[in-house]
């Protein structure tokens, strides 16, 4: 049985992968829906940068086709994720020449599952932007509004999927890497507890423990299980699951400097009525936190790692970054990170722990804690911009996104919720919890999910 491209592009993943099971369509007929997508949207979403159709197909003729996932179409972000034998750029000029020589942990276990990987996503040079817009591949465009931001850096994961280019994307999150571009597009977005996702082979803790691997799906059933699949089995077990009822607080004071978008809040107060519906509890909590010091600890340990990331490239190519193949901001965390010194370096992550021991101690009280995903909506591409002076572009971003990081300088997970539409543009909210509280998440967004807007492919494109 044949599939339309316009049929193909609402499916989800486990949708897909039960019709290729029943024999209802093949899978070499969705990998080639997949590629027709990609041709019809991508010329105005710049969303994917890498195509390994090839690969695709090979990687298909070896599966058994009895995996949980055969044949369901995998898109890769390009940075960190390597598929063996196909550029790995991370966004940046100088790696622009790498090829991949083994596949990430990650893409392995997914290929296990079936999942074929045909194409590579845009990010920002080296994840350092919550906007995806490199001076290698230019900037990847929201779906809902091209002259928008999808978000980053897993903006070209976040804008393919919603475009329908693929069901799921691999993506990753260091300050809010999945969640930034998830509440931009109006997908579910879900950074785990790390340690829990493979992040092999080259690293175990990237930027410091702060960064993590998953996925972005079209649907949260879809994370859901995914999420159950790609982790360790006995991990797993040990994840606390949902109680029937939760106390969720929402916390304000700590970001009262930002100003916050009417629409952002106006989503907040909106999915608290719909918790309170479902019978869960509420409060507000003002939480003393000093951001300038946390963001100030955090930097100094992104610096360090991108210095070492752009040494360990120098050493593999033989030569130093020409000025022109490392954009400013870039150029500014790596001279930073050359100048940290062993005890600078365990002195920031010791007092980043400490500036956030208010939050862990919340978390002790209260099962999940809320907040707006973003401070404003989707920004217009070139409002951010990566040749800002440094101090500039951190208050323009902190202006944006002031919420996601501190999860991540936490180690707790996150989910970014899309909650309503502001006119054409998605509005999405965002709760944490407690350090292996996953399963308490996702259980919640799984709750929520019959109650929220249904995911639509957007009319701004084909």
């Amino acid at each position: 049985m044949s599939m339309h491209v316009n049929e193909y592009i609402h499916y989800d993943v486990q949708e897909l992968a039960e019709l290729i099971k029943n024999h209802q369509v093949g899978a070499e007929e969705v990998l080639r829906c997949a590629q027709e997508r990609l041709y019809q949207v991508n010329p105005s979403l710049n969303a994917v940068v890498t195509d390994c159709f090839e690969y695709a197909h090979q990687c298909l003729a070896k599966m058994k086709g009895n995996e949980p996932y055969y044949g369901v179409p995998l898109l890769v972000k390009d940075l960190g994720h390597a598929i063996e034998g196909i550029r790995l750029t991370e966004g940046s000029r100088f790696f622009s020449k790498n090829l991949a020589e083994t596949n990430s942990d990650l893409i392995n276990k997914l290929i296990a599952l079936g999942f074929v990987p045909f194409a590579k996503t845009n990010t920002s040079e080296l994840g350092l932007s919550c906007v995806t817009d490199s001076n290698l591949f230019g900037p990847c465009r929201n779906p809902f509004d091209t002259m928008r931001t999808a978000g980053g850096s897993s903006g070209g994961s976040a804008a393919a999927i919603m475009a329908g280019i693929a069901p799921v994307a691999t993506a990753s999150d260091g300050g809010g890497s999945i969640r930034i571009p998830a509440a931009c597009c109006g997908l579910f977005g879900f950074k785990p507890t790390p340690g829990l996702v493979p992040s092999g082979p080259w690293v175990d803790e990237a930027w410091s423990g702060m960064a993590t691997s998953f996925i972005l799906t079209r649907s949260m059933s879809d994370a859901i299980a995914l999420f159950k699949n790609v982790i360790n089995p006995m991990r797993l077990n040990r994840l606390s699951r949902k109680k029937k009822k939760l106390l969720i607080t929402e916390l304000t004071g700590a970001f009262a400097e930002v100003p916050i978008a009417r629409e952002c809040q106006e989503a907040v107060e909106k999915i608290k009525e719909i918790l309170k519906n479902s019978g869960h509890r509420l409060n507000e909590v003002h939480l003393p936190l000093d951001l300038q010091v946390i963001s100030s600890c955090a930097h100094t340990l992104i610096a360090a790692s991108t210095y070492a990331k752009v040494k360990t490239q120098e050493q593999i190519s033989g030569r130093k970054p020409m000025i022109h193949e490392l954009e400013p901001i870039t150029w500014e965390f790596y001279y930073r990170g050359k100048m940290v010194s062993a005890y600078e370096f365990i002195i920031a992550k010791n007092k980043l722990y400490q500036s956030l021991r208010p939050l862990h101690q919340l978390l002790e009280k209260t099962d999940i804690v809320l907040t707006p995903a973003l401070a404003q909506l989707p920004l217009l591409i070139g409002h951010l911009r990566i040749d800002e002076e440094f101090n500039k572009y951190l208050q323009k971003k902190k202006e944006f996104s002031p919420f996601t990081s501190l999860f991540n300088q936490g180690g707790l997970p996150a989910m970014t919720v899309p909650v309503m539409f502001h006119h054409h543009l998605p509005v999405s909210v965002q709760m944490g919890s407690a350090k292996g509280n996953d399963l308490l998440l996702l259980e919640l967004a799984h709750e929520l999910q019959s109650v929220l807007p249904k995911n639509i492919t957007p009319a701004s494109i084909p």
